[in-house]
């Protein structure tokens, strides 16, 4: 909101020789516009006609009057030539869309078990014993055991495959939109000199609506509710600004589904995985086993996914939540509504 008192535009402009300054109005009085007239008689004739309009003087708690335009912001005009100084202008309609990005969540990919362990048995029955350095052979890597690593004796336990959290992300922004101001409709109020003598005693002369799109109206600047006068029954509440208090919700992934991991643990005859001796399998709901062989032991081993088929997540969130709230209102009473031929 910008509001100008006049207290210099409109003294400094229309007042060289001196006049009384009131709300939002200059008071000049004839003698001191006509005294430097080559015809002071004659000017002062003309002066003491009204070629505005005759008001009432403004009710206590306003300003003005003013003529006050309201319309689309890019349609904002001149002020006319009878009120030529713009004391205030606010906003009416927020033209400012907030459209959240839809949320998306990548696949949930099936993650290998944290290792082996060494069963106390050959039925895979018991706690096991961690065993070190198995990144390797879960990695799909053909890996020769060390002799503590495996026995002809002892399973070995395969802990289940699972599923990693997906991993929650927007949507590409759409191409950019034209931009327009982010006020779809605004208002202007503009003011000129008016004049006491003119109209008698207490009424006063002020600007015509000479444009159609102006209307007269008197000004309450600020804070409070706002009754209209009878003289002034149409109102238009402007604001100065807002507080953006809108925002997107963050985007969050649900758990995973629809997947399958299956994890096959294999060993060996030979030192090259071809020969193949034994297998066990994990998925993501059983553990697996690697049953030993009874008088032969493993001389390379590996892993490989069985099924390796990624699980999906239902995206949440990109909701649009908070409001805009308009701030510092003022409000106008108007003889006619200024916008009724400008929508």
């Amino acid at each position: 909101m910008k509001r100008t008192r006049l207290a210099l535009a409109l003294l400094f402009a229309a007042c060289p020789g001196g006049c009384n300054l009131s709300g939002t109005s200059v008071y000049l009085a004839c003698p001191e516009k006509c005294k430097d007239d080559p015809d002071p008689d004659a000017c002062i004739a003309e002066c003491g006609t009204c070629k505005g309009q005759c008001v009432d003087p403004t009710p206590e708690g306003f300003d003005g009057p003013a003529l006050l335009w309201v319309g689309r912001t890019v349609d904002e005009p001149q002020c006319p030539d009878s009120a030529p100084v713009t004391v205030y202008t606010g906003h009416e309609t927020l033209d400012d869309p907030i459209v959240c990005s839809p949320c998306r969540c990548s696949e949930s990919i099936c993650a290998l078990p944290e290792g082996l362990t060494m069963a106390p048995s050959a039925r895979c029955e018991g706690a096991g014993i961690p065993l070190n350095r198995t990144l390797d052979v879960l990695n799909g890597a053909c890996v020769v055991p060390s002799e503590h690593f495996v026995s002809d004796h002892k399973a070995l336990l395969l802990g289940s495959p699972r599923f990693m959290p997906c991993k929650a992300s927007v949507e590409p922004p759409p191409v950019p939109r034209i931009l327009f101001p982010r006020w779809y409709r605004s208002g202007k109020a503009c003011a000129g000199v008016t004049r006491k003598e003119t109209c008698g005693a207490p009424k006063t002369c002020v600007p015509a609506e000479q444009m159609r799109e102006f209307s007269l109206c008197i000004m309450h600047l600020g804070e409070g509710e706002v009754t209209c006068p009878q003289d002034y029954p149409e109102q238009v509440v402007l604001y100065d600004g807002m507080e953006d208090e809108r925002r997107c919700t963050p985007c969050e992934c649900g758990p995973p589904t629809g997947g399958e991991c299956s994890l096959a643990l294999l060993s060996y005859r030979d030192a090259a995985c071809s020969d193949l001796l034994g297998a066990g399998a994990a998925s993501e709901k059983d553990p697996g086993c690697l049953a030993p062989t009874p008088g032969v032991q493993p001389k390379s081993m590996k892993a490989v996914w069985h099924i390796n088929e990624p699980g999906r997540c239902e995206p949440s969130g990109g909701e649009l939540e908070g409001e805009v709230i308009l701030t510092g209102p003022s409000t106008f009473c108007c003889k006619t509504r200024p916008d009724r031929n400008n929508n």
